[in-house]
């Protein structure tokens, strides 16, 4: 293949690279360099060979300059499924998701039943205990949060109940879901949608440092997380067993 020299600017490789228009106050940014399109390389993702292209789909080559060669940003960002944008105010290239996560605990009050005051008194109750910025900061596995959710059960005449819920009205506007999770006891816990559909199900290891998560909502109205014990904790011997939800994070 042949190799075909091309004196280019930087104007014109960020339209080659980000296909969007440059807008003329950056022209003190601009400098003028001599580079070459390289028709000669080949691009391969996971095995498998790639034709770049540009926003409307027609062929672009990398470019080498001074021993380094550069990939149009647009047309790998499409191969790998990474969204790409083009602020021209900033004249900055977005990649990824641009909108900021929303904090479902700072942002939503769980429509369930659910106790988040004080819990003097509380040594018979059980159920979801829920914290919403909350003054007195909670120590977690380690981590130290101020908006949680606690699926909570003390014992009571040795029945500590087995499944606890709490749920969420998130109006259908997310697509995922990132959280951490920690359980004192060993514990199945289930994030499900609209109608009780199970979106997934994750196994809490008891004492374990906390884990990420993430979910698939499918643009789900309803949001709720069911705690589920082993059959073996549902005993008298196992007093106190909490299991905590937090930094939960909710993107469009």
């Amino acid at each position: 293949m042949k190799t075909r020299k091309t004196f280019i600017t930087l104007a014109i490789a960020l339209a080659l690279v980000c296909g969007m228009v440059i807008g003329a106050n950056a022209a003190d940014t601009l400098k003028e360099i001599s580079a070459y399109l390289n028709y000669g390389i080949t691009i391969k993702y996971n095995g498998e060979e790639q034709n770049l292209a540009d926003a409307s789909g027609n062929r672009v080559y990398p470019i080498t300059y001074n021993g380094t060669t550069y990939l149009p940003i647009r047309a790998v960002s499409n191969m790998l499924g990474i969204g790409v944008e083009w602020d021209g105010a900033t004249q900055t290239v977005l990649l990824g998701k641009t909108e900021a996560a929303v904090n479902l605990f700072e942002a939503y009050t769980p429509y369930t039943p659910y106790q988040s005051t004080s819990l003097a008194g509380a040594d018979r109750y059980y159920g979801p205990i829920f914290y919403q910025n909350a003054d007195t900061l909670e120590k977690i596995g380690g981590e130290t949060v101020s908006s949680w959710l606690n699926l909570w059960t003390i014992s009571e005449r040795g029945n500590i109940g087995n499944t606890l819920l709490s749920s969420f009205n998130i109006g259908g506007k997310y697509t995922t879901l990132t959280f951490k999770a920690y359980s004192d006891k060993d514990a199945t816990l289930t994030i499900k949608g609209d109608n009780d559909s199970v979106l997934t199900e994750f196994n809490l290891t008891g004492g374990k440092v906390p884990q990420t998560f993430t979910v698939d909502l499918l643009n789900t109205t309803q949001l709720t997380f069911e705690r589920s014990l082993a059959p073996e904790a549902d005993d008298f011997s196992e007093w106190e067993i909490s299991t905590y939800i937090f930094d939960a994070k909710l993107e469009a």
